[in-house]
């Protein structure tokens, strides 16, 4: 299984655009708050059940974009020229010599102005729905084991979700988004105030009867009643398996309508500096 995880940072710096002319704006010396998205794709490891840890992602990200805040950007070297697109390659560059998988570097320059570097993306041809907003997030507990015997304390999130899928250019669009939507939400209203937990633990021992299921792992035992657990078809409750098993769902429910490569953008908490992405084709 492959998907994307995706880790969010902020920084604060000024810059201009002198190649312009004294008449565009952007020549003028000025700031933002740049918002960067960096995305990390690659197999989903069967043990751990995640791309790579969110951790290691964060740290690298920050040494690399951390000395940008607060600057003027025509000073940074290798930035002369820093426009949205010379960001995101130049941040594009200096974490993928360091973190194998890289995919993808968004920059966003204002609320509805953003630009992403994805130097070897080959998308599915056809026309691209999209089904986001109300109704595709849940609330949920769970917890991550780490083979053999270790586990995070059971704790929670905000998880909200996003589905894009393709489908032929000839196809009902407005009929494909809306089923979207509904497979999504279907799939939320499954999850929503529920304990999370993988079918097959990749650390443990998962037993459960008509009133309870309990997960021993190294002789500390997690009971619960089953009437608030969700088992998942996972090894590991990441955001990336997550993500898989709702693409997965949703692929299932709107393949009849000729919709394929169906992905699943799952945010884990309500700032949404943390996803991951997996597509189900």
């Amino acid at each position: 299984m492959r998907a994307e995880i995706t880790r969010e940072f902020m920084f604060e710096a000024a810059h201009q655009l002198p190649c312009l002319g004294p008449e565009h704006k952007c020549s003028r010396l000025h700031g933002h708050r740049f918002r960067v998205e960096v995305t990390v794709g690659g197999e989903v490891d069967q043990a751990l059940g995640w791309v790579m840890d969110f951790g290691d992602l964060a740290r690298v990200g920050r040494e690399v974009i951390g000395p940008l805040d607060h600057r003027v950007l025509n000073d940074v070297p290798g930035l002369e020229v820093p426009t949205s697109e010379n960001i995101a390659r130049f941040v594009f560059e200096r974490i993928a010599s360091r973190i194998p998988g890289v995919v993808a570097v968004t920059v966003h320059e204002s609320p509805d102005s953003r630009c992403t570097f994805r130097p070897d993306e080959v998308r599915p041809t056809g026309t691209v729905v999209v089904a986001s907003g109300p109704g595709l997030a849940f609330s949920a507990a769970h917890f991550l084991l780490y083979p053999p015997s270790g586990r995070e304390p059971l704790h929670g999130h905000d998880f909200r979700f996003s589905l894009e899928a393709t489908m032929p250019r000839q196809g009902d669009t407005l009929g494909a988004t809306e089923a979207l939507r509904q497979a999504g939400q279907a799939v939320a209203e499954d999850l929503d105030h529920r304990v999370l937990l993988p079918e097959s633990p990749v650390a443990g021992r998962l037993a459960r009867n008509e009133a309870s299921v309990s997960l021993d792992v190294a002789g500390k035992v997690v009971s619960l009643p089953l009437s608030d657990c969700v088992l998942l078809p996972i090894s590991n409750t990441t955001t990336e398996a997550i993500a898989a098993f709702i693409a997965g769902r949703v692929a299932a429910e709107v393949r009849a309508l000729g919709v394929s490569h169906v992905r699943a953008r799952v945010f884990e908490g309500p700032h949404g500096d943390s996803a991951a992405v997996a597509v189900e084709e």
